[in-house]
């Protein structure tokens, strides 16, 4: 099921493209309640309470989105759906490093707990790179979304932002091994290691 959530969140500007096209907005929106509460019926009963807090935010979320779907007639409002997220993603990321640890750094700790103290601000730096990469995809989505270009919004939300994060992981993830030259080892780590050699006394720099 998760798996399955994660598909249609990638795919979700084309289901919406797809959809608008082919049905409009109020169809759309109606297919929409269907899966969620599809989705929620199916769930409910191994939710734990803590379970419940948890997606109440998004549930009630897609609830609203589709209720002004459907008063409203308005394909607008399905477009402001990646605007919402990256909102969301943006306020993660920077109360993470307001109140700490960063988000990165959180993130990191999850594969190695033993991470040195040294590279916390390497990590807080990298929350900001990334809170600037929400803002972007803010400001880009909505203006795409309130224009009604939906095409340019299929196009953006659809394959040029997973494009631009996978060159910003793809380029963090060199000059990291260039900088720092010391991480654990991975199956990319022999072409990096011959590519940026160790330092001979070894560790980070």
């Amino acid at each position: 099921m998760g798996v399955l959530r994660g598909i249609v969140a990638l795919a979700y500007p084309l289901l919406v493209y797809g959809g608008l096209l082919r049905f409009g907005p109020r169809a759309l929106a109606a297919a929409g309640a269907v899966v969620l509460v599809a989705h929620v019926g199916a769930a409910w009963r191994r939710w734990r309470r803590s379970d419940v807090v948890r997606v109440a935010v998004p549930v009630g979320l897609v609830t609203a989105v589709l209720g002004a779907t459907a008063a409203f007639n308005e394909a607008r409002t399905f477009l402001l759906v990646p605007t919402l997220i990256n909102a969301v993603m943006l306020i993660v990321f920077a109360r993470s490093i307001v109140h700490g640890p960063s988000m990165i750094e959180a993130i990191a700790r999850l594969r190695h707990p033993d991470l040195p103290a040294a590279r916390r601000p390497y990590l807080r730096v990298l929350t900001w790179l990334w809170c600037g990469f929400f803002a972007i995809n803010i400001t880009i989505s909505l203006l795409l979304a309130l224009g009604s270009m939906l095409e340019a919004w299929t196009l953006y939300n659809g394959l040029l932002t997973y494009v631009l994060m996978g060159l910003l992981l793809g380029g963090e993830r060199v000059y990291r091994y260039w900088r720092f030259r010391d991480d654990p080892a991975e199956p990319v780590d022999p072409f990096f290691r011959w590519l940026f050699p160790p330092p001979a006394t070894g560790g980070g720099r």
